[in-house]
């Protein structure tokens, strides 16, 4: 076994010779190194990430490479001096961007100006008040979702697992909050200094619940406990509330996003409106909108006012009262869309059956509109009779496209397959939904190996942290990242379309497994038995099924009849995704594949090369 400080010294030497290969590429002006490198906390498994700047003008061969150094793996991305310049400076203070520079190594700079700006933008030290607080509105933006479904989950579906591994995600997401609100930038990995920051709360909704049994008790403190977290830190949506105090009078959600639209990440703020219209916070009305430029139809959308005097708590809804108000604000809706000659046809993919309803419930619809349509906006949040209805839009072309171009078994095709068609004027779109439950080999096999290879992604994350870390609750919450992968790897070989619980639909395919890694492992206490033999389990059955997961790989440097460049692999299929990448480098470490180099440039100037692995397969391999 080799100690950790021959590992280190690896993947300094690695770095050394990197380093010295790009220096010597006058096209090249400065390299920056991040991820576990940087934080000095390599190991065996770890890739290094590295960010090349070159000149402007600069011919690269790709954006994105992957490398080989010291018989360590490198994911390189190359980008021209004034993209950089642009990347580093529009980030948010706080943002992933700005977390990912100033969690990084400048290993060198021949442009003092690029220094200057690496110096100015990726401090570690300080985040100023006004990126934060727009950073904590892009956190609370995108954990309410996941609150919202672990809440339904346990309220209405009375599905206590689902909800516990809902609730993992918003304890990782409040953990960046907490972080935030003590002026440090967040990294990849937050719980561990949310822990220390406020040890109380994440001890109870975190450590406590991982190691205890799950019970209605258990699950309706912790859900109790993430709430008043939030509750006692509304200051986070103050911008929010500032804007529509200074407005004195409703603001539409196409206003609210046109206002705040270049400070968010990802999320719009009608998730956050909506949560502060349902704690009574602020008030909801509607105002009339027009889909399309030509639409003759009007819609509803809400609109938010802030009114102190106004403010209090709504009395919940019991279901009996909402699925009646739901299925006629759907009638009333469709009865009106279906009026519109641009609109094609509807698509519900939400599940409205009564069981499945509750106060909270916001219905999903696609509208496919008529080929030439011109419309504004691909989404729009709309209201009918207070329920609110999230609509996509796509025309014709797009639509069926969309479906072709996603791969059977992937998250979208679950969504499609469930789908329910409201009404359509084009029966070849009826069509097309037919069989949509049904996973081609094709596909079947394009599937697997994209999971399988992101599994592998996962799994050197969760043993990192259990053979280096040592720490067995973030152990064990990315290990239950690493099972639902698994689970909807499963449902895909056995030829079912993973649903989004699709960790029901492996443990009746494959119980004897996901009893192991799965059920057992839930309520016991973490510790190193446990994750230990979970974690043997998985590889295992990784290894069994290797012809079955990596055969489209294998297949490949089969017929090729010797080694093949990552970049070869790469142009067959058509993909530079990392998972790629991720494969071939775990087949290599079972020895399945052998591991080469081959030269590579960066540009299509560049007189030096540097080396990317290439793989060579032995369909004799003993090993196998």
């Amino acid at each position: 076994m080799r100690t950790q400080d021959d590992v280190e010294q690896q993947y300094y030497e690695a770095v050394d010779m990197l380093v010295e290969r790009v220096k010597a590429d006058p096209n090249m002006l400065a390299m920056i190194v991040a991820g576990s490198f940087s934080y000095a906390q390599v190991w065996e498994k770890s890739d290094l990430d590295v960010e090349i700047i070159g000149k402007d003008g600069i011919r690269p061969r790709e954006s994105f490479f992957s490398l080989v150094e010291n018989d360590v793996m490198i994911h390189a991305s190359l980008t021209p001096r004034s993209l950089f310049k642009r990347a580093i400076e529009s980030a948010q203070e706080g943002s992933f961007m700005h977390s990912y520079f100033s969690h990084s190594t400048l290993l060198f700079s021949r442009d003092d100006s690029i220094k200057e700006w690496y110096d100015k933008n990726a401090s570690r030290d300080s985040i100023g008040e006004r990126d934060k607080q727009l950073q904590l509105l892009n956190v609370i933006a995108g954990t309410l979702p996941t609150l919202i479904y672990a809440e339904k989950q346990f309220y209405v579906n009375r599905d206590i697992i689902t909800c516990f591994l809902s609730l993992l995600s918003v304890v990782e997401s409040l953990a960046r909050i907490e972080v935030l609100l003590n002026n440090e930038i967040p990294a990849r990995e937050v719980i561990q200094p949310a822990l220390e920051y406020n040890p109380d709360f994440f001890g109870h909704v975190y450590t406590d619940l991982i190691n205890c049994e799950k019970n209605d008790k258990v699950i309706q403190d912790a859900l109790d406990a993430v709430n008043a977290y939030i509750d006692e830190r509304e200051f986070i949506f103050q911008p929010i509330l500032d804007y529509l105090e200074e407005q004195k009078g409703p603001r539409s959600n196409s206003e609210l996003n046109a206002h705040f639209h270049t400070k968010f990440d990802d999320a719009s703020v009608d998730v956050l409106c909506q949560w502060l219209a349902w704690k009574g916070v602020i008030q909801q009305v509607s105002t009339p909108i027009r889909l399309t430029v030509k639409s003759q139809i009007t819609l509803e959308e809400p609109a938010y006012y802030y009114d102190k005097s106004e403010t209090e708590l709504r009395a919940p809804k019991l279901k009996s009262e909402v699925h009646p108000q739901i299925a006629d604000a759907l009638e009333r809706f469709t009865d009106t869309i279906v009026a519109d000659r641009y609109i094609v046809a509807a698509i519900l993919t939400s599940n409205l059956k009564e069981e499945n309803v509750w106060e909270k419930t916001k219905i999903d619809i696609t509208l496919i509109m008529r080929d030439g349509t011109k419309y504004q906006q691909q989404a729009y949040q709309l209201i009918e009779d207070g329920i609110p209805i999230s609509v996509r839009l796509v025309n014709r072309n797009g639509y069926k496209k969309l479906l072709e171009r996603n791969l059977q078994g992937s998250h979208l095709h679950a969504i499609y397959a469930q789908s329910e068609i409201l009404f359509t004027k084009d029966p070849t779109l009826r069509e097309l939904h037919e069989g949509l439950d049904f996973i081609g080999e094709r596909d079947r096999q394009s599937q697997l190996l994209n999971m399988a290879g992101g599994l592998t992604t996962i799994l050197d994350k969760t043993e990192k942290w259990f053979y280096v870390k040592k720490d067995y609750n973030y152990t064990f919450y990315y290990l239950m990242i690493a099972v639902r992968q698994l689970a909807r790897i499963e449902a895909i070989m056995n030829g079912e379309v993973p649903q989004r619980k699709a960790i029901y639909q492996a443990l009746k395919l494959n119980p004897n497994f996901f009893k192991v890694v799965f059920t057992d492992v839930l309520d016991n206490p973490k510790d190193e038995l446990v994750l230990e033999k979970v974690l043997d389990y998985i590889d295992i059955y990784l290894e069994d099924h290797i012809q079955t997961f990596f055969s489209p790989i294998l297949d490949f440097l089969e017929d090729a009849g010797g080694e093949r460049s990552l970049s070869d692999i790469y142009d067959h299929f058509g993909s530079r995704q990392l998972w790629l990448s991720m494969a071939c480098e775990w087949l290599s470490r079972k020895d399945v594949l052998e591991l080469f180099s081959s030269p590579i440039r960066l540009t299509m100037d560049s007189k030096v090369s540097v080396d990317e692995p290439a793989y060579f397969y032995d369909i004799d391999n003993p090993f196998l």
